[in-house]
């Protein structure tokens, strides 16, 4: 099924691939990077089709981030939780970095009492749409 408008921030989320969605985080200091990401989350949503997420991480650590981002963030995910759950196949995150690898999959377990989808890792684009077609298949 094609992807209906509103559109995810093209800068952030690449949807030519759907239900394949390549996505980056964005740097702390790129402009109104947390609603462009919940925004286009919603928009991914809102599409009623399963989906499955592969994420490039941001040059930051999670503990970086604001505080006001961090508690923005959380609203939307509880608010939008069941949604996410329910279309959701997974996440892939891809890095090659032993160090963010190691951390990603220490976090792991954490947010999957929040978000019960997969959650796996990749060390590069093919590799990761493999998992993310799996997924789907899933």
């Amino acid at each position: 099924m094609a992807f209906t408008a509103p559109f995810p921030d093209p800068d952030l989320f690449d949807i030519s691939g759907w239900p394949i969605v390549q996505a980056r985080f964005p740097d702390l200091g790129e402009h109104d990077r947390v609603n462009r990401v919940l925004n286009s989350l919603q928009a991914i949503v809102d599409q009623k089709q399963r989906f499955v997420i592969v994420w490039t991480p941001a040059g930051h650590d999670h503990d970086d981030e604001p505080h006001e981002d961090e508690k923005q963030s959380m609203i939307w995910l509880k608010r939008h939780r069941n949604e996410l759950c329910t279309w959701c196949a997974g996440y892939v995150y891809i890095t090659q970095d032993p160090h963010l690898r190691a951390l990603l999959t220490g976090r792991f377990p954490v947010v999957e009492k929040f978000l019960p989808f997969p959650k796996r890792l990749a060390s590069d684009r093919d590799e990761s749409e493999a998992i993310a077609a799996e997924m789907l298949r899933s």
